[in-house]
């Protein structure tokens, strides 16, 4: 599966890519899209294991420990935040 890596900030979203793309954001803005489409065909499973795959990560390697929301369409799916540890903690909401 491949992301696909955009500047953070605000983004126009068409109605299309919001329904084919999961979207992350953390609060700053925009960090990362993940399509449901070939070849990526993302799913929730797999956009959260990228997400703690690189949760510590920093300059630009990583998305440097912030909590971070996973969108699909209008609705939030997931939420992914440091736990207690410092190690991310995944709440997924829905189906």
């Amino acid at each position: 599966m491949s992301d696909i890596p955009l500047h953070s900030g605000k983004i126009q979203e068409s109605p299309e890519f919001r329904r084919d793309h999961y979207r992350v954001y953390d609060e700053n803005g925009f960090l990362s899209s993940f399509a449901l489409a070939a070849p990526s065909n993302a799913t929730l499973t797999t956009v959260v294991a990228v997400l703690f795959e690189r949760f510590h990560g920093m300059l630009g390697t990583g998305y440097e420990s912030k909590d971070m929301v996973v969108l699909l369409g209008p609705r939030i799916v997931a939420v992914v935040r440091a736990g207690a540890n410092g190690q991310p903690e995944v709440t997924t909401f829905g189906s």
